[in-house]
């Protein structure tokens, strides 16, 4: 899945790397507003990670993921070979700093609810992923505006 950016950057993600993890991030901004116009505002930081250690990398990002300033959320959706029955937190200094929401999934089962659009993403990265290679493999399948 690392080899489709194209899609990535289409939907609002990037190349990410970090605690020994590799996939993609976006930020969401989320803001509250009234009649006086904006009164707060916040993010949501979302990653997609393929490359991971299981539970490993899970002990790993409850025991070293930081929280930001103005970071409410971070989702974060392991892909892999299962699909958890439900979702893990750590929340940072009670959550007025935010937390970390953990899930496990595997591509073809039902996500969360709360995880749901990335669970889309993803699945949808691997048709994408699966179709490019399949027109790359394909005579004259590379090749653009050739007849």
């Amino acid at each position: 899945m690392g080899n489709i950016g194209d899609y990535w950057e289409e939907i609002g993600f990037s190349k990410w790397k970090g605690l020994g993890l590799s996939g993609v991030y976006r930020r969401v901004t989320v803001r509250k507003g009234s009649l006086l116009g904006e009164v707060a505002r916040y993010y949501a930081d979302d990653y997609i990670i393929w490359e991971h250690l299981g539970d490993e990398s899970v002990r790993r990002i409850f025991s070293e993921w930081k929280g930001e300033p103005e970071v409410m959320v971070h989702r974060v959706l392991l892909l892999g070979d299962e699909t958890w029955k439900t979702n893990r937190q750590k929340s940072f200094r009670w959550g007025f700093r935010g937390w970390v929401d953990l899930f496990a999934f595997s591509i073809g089962d039902k996500p969360l609810k709360r995880f749901a659009d990335l669970a889309h993403w993803a699945s949808m990265g691997l048709a994408y992923s699966s179709n490019s290679e399949g027109m790359a493999s394909q005579p004259g399948g590379g090749a653009c505006g050739e007849a």
